[in-house]
């Protein structure tokens, strides 16, 4: 059995067709691309002089390629442990946290009480961590849990102070 038919299943030899067909024809383009004579260059232009450096541009969205307008970890002059608890402290004030750390791999557990009871979980982590067993034990003990990654301005997921409150508010049911 082909990959393509786990995929698609044995019913549907069509579907699996067409993807087959798709991969050659963007095997055939990248083939003829690579063949193809490079263009004469010409000499180098004089660079110009250099402009005055432009303030980034700033994006009204919460993720995506361009930083957003909202403050968020990676415009945030400090550590992301500092980025964070600003928030913790300055919009959570009715609940205390603690910081530990696991045995086992490199991240930061923040349980949050209420009155001395824990009512959530925030892991901070990098992306290349797949450690799960917190969450499934958090999760499973009627605990919230909540997973912020702390490396991924690379694929747009800047932890903007917004979407970090609304995550919380959310998890904490306000």
């Amino acid at each position: 059995m082909s990959l393509l038919s786990k995929l698609f299943g044995e019913s549907n030899k069509k579907a699996e067709n067409a993807a087959v067909d798709f991969l050659k024809s963007v095997a055939k383009k990248l083939e003829s691309s690579a063949n193809s004579p490079k263009p004469e260059t010409a000499p180098a232009a004089k660079p110009a002089p250099a402009a005055p450096a432009a303030e980034p541009e700033r994006s009204d969205a919460l993720w995506g390629e361009i930083m957003p307008k909202d403050e968020n970890q990676f415009s945030f002059n400090g550590s992301y442990r500092e980025y964070f608890e600003g928030i913790f402290r300055s919009e959570f004030a009715d609940l205390s946290f603690e910081l530990s750390h696991p045995q086992y791999y490199k991240s930061d557990i923040y349980t949050f009480r209420q009155a001395g009871n824990p009512v959530l979980v925030i892991e901070l982590m990098g992306k290349s961590c797949a450690a799960n067993k917190l969450r499934r034990d958090t999760l499973r003990s009627g605990l919230k849990y909540l997973r912020f990654y702390t490396d991924c301005s690379d694929i747009g997921w800047w932890n903007a102070r917004t979407y970090v409150i609304g995550r919380m508010k959310e998890a904490l049911g306000r």
